[in-house]
Formats: C-alpha cells, structure tokens, sequence
C-alpha cells in the first residue's frame, strides 16, 4: 500500500489486525483500536511500548496522531475520563490531543512474526513453538438445502467463522438427508413427502466471541423458515498461533547463556537455579511466562522471560528447569520493531513512522552507578 492514497486510522488499523489477528488475543485483552476516531488522516505514526499519557505526548510533539503500542493502556475500562497518572489519564490525553490509540498485545505475542522477535534479537535458532495447549472456539453446524450451501457458507465465513491461523473460509460439508413434517401454519421452502430432502450439513469454528454474529448470518442467509443452526463450545489444538518459542544454543551453560542474553538485551538478568546446568535447548517466552513452564520444563533446559512469579519459580528450578529473568518491558521491546516494519510495509515511505528505541522502565543501583 502506498501513501500516495490518504490512509486514515482504521486503515493501519485493519491492515494491523490482519497481520495480527484479534482471534489470536485472550479473550480478557484489549486489541485493536482503543481510541480515536477510525476516519481520521493519519499524518505520522509513533510505535512504542506502552500506551501511556507520556507516550501520546511524545507522539504529538513528534507530528503524529496515531500512537501504535504493544501493550493496551488497560485491561478494564476506567470509571472515570480525566487527566492524570494511569489509564485514565491516557485516555483523556489521547482525546484531548486528537492522538488515536491502537494497541496489538497477545495477538501478536502468538503471531508468528511476534513469537519470533525476541530469539531473533538474541541471536538464537527456532526449533519451534513453545505452548502446546488447546484454545477456547464455538463449531457452528448448520443443515441447509443443497443449492444455497454458497451463500450460508460465505455469510458465515463473512460473520467470522472459518478463520484457522493463516487460512480463512475453512469449513467441512457433509451431504444427507433431512426428514420433517410441515404442521399447519407453516410454509416450507421444500416439503418432504415421506422421501427426506437433500441437505448438506456444515461444520465451520469461530472465535468464542464472535458466535452470536455466526449465528444470526447462518440464520439470515437460509432459506428455511425454522432452519437448525447450533453452536456447541469446544477446544482447537493450537496451530502456528502459539506463545513463546523453543530455540537451539551452543553455548556451554546456563550462566554463558545468560551473559549472552544480558549482553544483547542491555540488561543484568536474574537467574534462578544452576549456573553450570546445560542450556542446549532454551525456552523463549516474552512478558509474563508462568502459563508456560509446563511446556517449558517438557521442552527445554532453561526458560529465558521476562518474569516469573517467586513461588513458581522456585519450584521450576526445583525440578530442573533454569530461569533468566530480563524483566517484562526488555523482553517485549522486540516487538515494537515488529509492529513498526508492518506499518512501514502497509503504509509505504511516505507516511512518517517513529519507532521509539527501548527505554526501561526500572534499573538497578548498579545501573544507576554506571550511568553516573
């Protein structure tokens, strides 16, 4: 796409979801545009971290009035709009300003291209991915006539169903047959008289959220009158959306590999259990990992993240699984080159686009006495 066109926010915004997909998220984030009105011309584009009052300052004094963050400037939704510290505080500073606020959290932490920034910087090789769980999804079965399988299938498709990883419009069909009787009062499309009515039964997944959409598209695209459309709530093995990543290293230890790990990442990790124990296979994980140690102990002999909780860790290193802690904000920095090269690549070399270079939010006294 070429910004020889006038993009507005909903168009970044859309190319932004397609890259990383909304159905990848929790169901408890917030993904996508927070704030702002989609119709605005975008002048400039400033990617960061974290959706803050300061960060929507920075992106006005820099000419640009779409603030693009991995992490969303809240989970749930303030009480209060006012200026201040916190989320409120950026809400009302991106409104004041005319600043638009869209935010790109675990959808792209289980995009590929997301899973893959943080090995990328430290330089290690992919094996594959870290979680191995199931995800949350609605099957959506209806029985529709033969000759308007085309157009229930596509309203749904339309609706959101049929969307697996990188492939869209994926259903199964199955033909049969379908036997009723019409009471008085109704008014079939076909009737059956005592041979059954060729029917063709539809099986499409939709993200959890979006199953009353699918059904009332299903329902409006049918011919029937009293057409069966069902949606039951099942688990999908994960496919290539899948947090975290599984790496080769050919270092020689635990502690080597943390050296490494600090040096690239401009930071003095923490590291919980045995300097010498082995760090052939590593576990990469950004942000918070404790929904991944199951899979990291199964798959690694050392989990590189941003942080684990104290008990959890504990009990990790008990069971033979070396932790290096970088802390959560160092670990994500990664990705906000990521979401920056996608805004680049959509929105062409016209359009400025300001990715902010990592800026820790915390530090260590011996940090501060290096600095000094």
């Amino acid at each position: 796409m070429s910004s020889e066109h006038t993009l507005e926010v909903r168009d970044i915004v859309t190319a932004l979801e397609t890259a990383f997909p909304s159905r990848f998220a929790e169901e408890w984030d917030r993904v996508g545009l927070i704030a702002g009105a989609p119709e605005t011309v975008v002048t400039g584009v400033l990617v960061t971290l974290d959706a803050t009052a300061e960060a929507v300052g920075r992106a006005q004094r820099a000419g640009a009035n779409l603030l693009v963050t991995h992490h969303p400037p809240f989970l749930e939704m303030p009480e209060r709009v006012e200026h201040g510290p916190g989320p409120a505080g950026t809400l009302a500073a991106a409104l004041s300003s005319g600043v638009a606020v869209a935010s790109f959290h675990t959808s792209l932490d289980r995009a590929p291209a997301g899973a893959d920034a943080l090995c990328d910087v430290l330089g290690l090789s992919i094996i594959g991915p870290l979680e191995s769980g199931s995800e949350p999804v609605s099957v959506i079965i209806v029985y529709v006539p033969e000759d308007a399988v085309g157009r229930v299938r596509a309203a749904m498709a339309a609706a959101g169903a049929g969307r697996i990883g990188a492939y869209e419009g994926c259903s199964f069909e199955n033909p049969g047959i379908g036997r009723f009787a019409a009471l008085g009062g109704a008014d079939p499309v076909v009737r059956d008289v005592g041979e059954g009515v060729g029917e063709v039964r539809i099986e499409m997944v939709a993200p959890r959220p979006a199953t009353g959409r699918v059904l009332a598209a299903a329902r409006d695209a049918h011919p029937y009158e009293e057409p069966v459309v069902l949606a039951t709530e099942a688990q999908r093995a994960r496919g290539v959306a899948r947090l975290g990543r599984v790496c080769s290293y050919g270092g020689a230890d635990v502690g080597s590999l943390a050296a490494h790990v600090g040096a690239r990442l401009g930071v003095r990790p923490r590291i919980w259990g045995d300097l010498t124990g082995p760090a052939a296979r590593v576990a990469i994980a950004g942000g918070s990992a404790g929904s991944l140690l199951g899979d990291a102990r199964a798959a690694a002999d050392v989990l590189v993240a941003g942080e684990v909780r104290y008990h959890d860790a504990l009990d990790a290193a008990a069971r033979g699984l070396a932790i290096i802690e970088v802390g959560h904000d160092a670990s994500e920095w990664p990705l906000v080159r990521v979401l920056a090269e996608e805004v680049r690549r959509y929105a062409g070399p016209d359009l400025p686009v300001i990715a902010e270079t990592p800026r820790l939010a915390w530090q260590t006294l011996e940090d501060a006495h290096d600095r000094g």
